[in-house]
């Protein structure tokens, strides 16, 4: 079973170009160039995923401890305002010296003079070029501008595959789902209202669910969905397209959930503790999830299939994202250099992130003599699935206006699901979009 899983893990990275032949250099000690007798602190902004707050906390503790004469301020705040907070608090000149945030982000903050190029230095290289060769090939791609790198590296590298409760399908009386081939949409439409538990008018088991109100969340499901359809919510103009027909289509799709029961916003709480407890039978998520649901039900059957494709869909498509760390081009010189070596040494942190938090990770190293992907490949052989569907994955929509169309691309998902008519709400979507482009 291991060497099938690498097998599968050794294909996502040679497709998503992700495995380099380079060999990463010793990263630089951390206090080598931070260390001085000028107090520094820096302001550190990551969202509260909760697995990966103590590895923050530990890496700060060993940063501080090389470096006495930095403090770091640790803030950190749920997925569903993350982003505004960050934006926030730069608008009102106090945003963060480092901060962890997605690689959508980036057009809007490299329009606003946000975020610094990288400094190889504080890696123990001299050019970008070395700095590059630290992370596997293509990571970096989607922080790239006018050959500027603008990330010290990618801090969870994701894919959304369909985790499922075996026993709650097996109840519904359908077989596992198949690891090899995505089901249809619509299949996984009749799955969903199958599964899901009424008592009364109150629903006690949902069939599918996901942050409802979270725009990012709104993005990552239904864009890959669009593409399917043939679609790209920026038009070839540059211009959003709320009106196509097939985001018509994926939204059509939406509310035929919601009126099977298969969904229901309102019985949402949160992702991983609903689906654990069994309040939800069908959640997307990514290789962060699988050591959260262990821990939270040990005794929970659950199981991963690829991302669902629509049954005319005119390609496989699934979601690809990364969130990065960056330093803030509003800082001191002193707090840029001392923060970029502190993100070296979060980068380094390969095991601890992905043992903790299960992230994936970028930057090249070597556990106990293993690979990444060999390593990987030990803590769960359900995440063979979700790692498989790497190489279909294509990164969000960009634009400087991201937050403001995924926000429309939400409230048009909220309208949808509560009965409204489809063309209606999109044709105001649509001037919502151009209304804020034009700004």
């Amino acid at each position: 079973m291991k060497t099938r899983l690498y097998k599968i893990l050794t294909l996502w990275m040679l497709s998503a170009m992700l495995l380099s032949a380079c060999t990463m250099p010793v990263a630089a000690p951390a206090g080598d160039s931070a260390a001085s007798d000028q107090p520094i602190e820096l302001v550190y902004m990551t969202h509260n995923h909760a697995p990966s707050i103590p590895v923050n906390e530990a890496i700060i503790a060993e940063f501080e401890a090389a470096n006495p004469n930095v403090k770091i301020t640790f803030d950190n705040a749920p997925h569903d305002n993350f982003e505004q907070k960050v934006l926030t608090a730069f608008a009102g000149g106090v945003g963060p010296d480092v901060f962890w945030a997605g690689d959508w982000m980036v057009p809007q903050f490299l329009d606003a003079g946000l975020i610094a190029p990288v400094d190889p230095t504080a890696f123990g290289v001299n050019s970008q070029e070395e700095f590059e060769a630290l992370f596997d090939a293509g990571a970096l791609d989607a922080f790239k501008s006018e050959g500027q790198i603008y990330t010290g590296g990618v801090s969870e590298y994701n894919t959304f595959s369909l985790i499922y409760n075996v026993d709650a399908l097996a109840e519904a009386g359908f077989d596992p789902l198949p690891k090899d081939q995505p089901i249809t949409w619509e299949e996984l439409a009749e799955i969903a209202a199958a599964v899901t538990v009424k008592d009364g008018d109150s629903t006690t088991r949902v069939g599918l669910a996901w942050p409802f109100g979270v725009p990012i969340w709104t993005v990552l499901i239904q864009e890959p969905m669009l593409r399917q359809k043939g679609g790209e919510l920026i038009n070839a103009e540059g211009m959003p397209d709320f009106t196509q027909e097939p985001m018509v289509a994926v939204m059509s799709y939406l509310q035929q959930l919601r009126q099977s029961g298969a969904v229901d916003p309102a019985a949402y709480t949160d992702l991983l503790q609903d689906f654990a407890n069994g309040r939800s039978a069908m959640i997307f998520g990514g290789p962060w999830a699988a050591k959260p649901l262990n821990d939270i039900n040990p005794d929970l059957n659950w199981d991963i299939a690829p991302l669902p494709q629509f049954a005319d869909a005119q390609e496989r498509v699934t979601t690809l994202y990364a969130w990065a760390w960056f330093v803030s081009a509003k800082s001191s010189p002193e707090k840029q250099k001392a923060a970029w070596e502190f993100v070296n040494l979060l980068t380094s942190k390969q095991q601890e992130w992905w043992d903790q938090g299960g992230y994936v990770q970028a930057r090249q190293t070597e556990i106990d003599g293993m690979s990444l992907p060999e390593y990987y490949a030990q803590a769960d052989e359900r995440l063979g699935t979700l790692f498989a569907d790497y190489p279909y994955g294509k990164a969000e929509f960009r634009s400087t206006n991201y937050f403001e169309l995924s926000d429309i691309w939400t409230r048009a998902q909220d309208r949808v699901l509560a009965g409204e008519d489809v063309a209606t709400v999109l044709q105001d979507a649509q001037a919502q979009a151009e209304a804020a482009v034009a700004e």
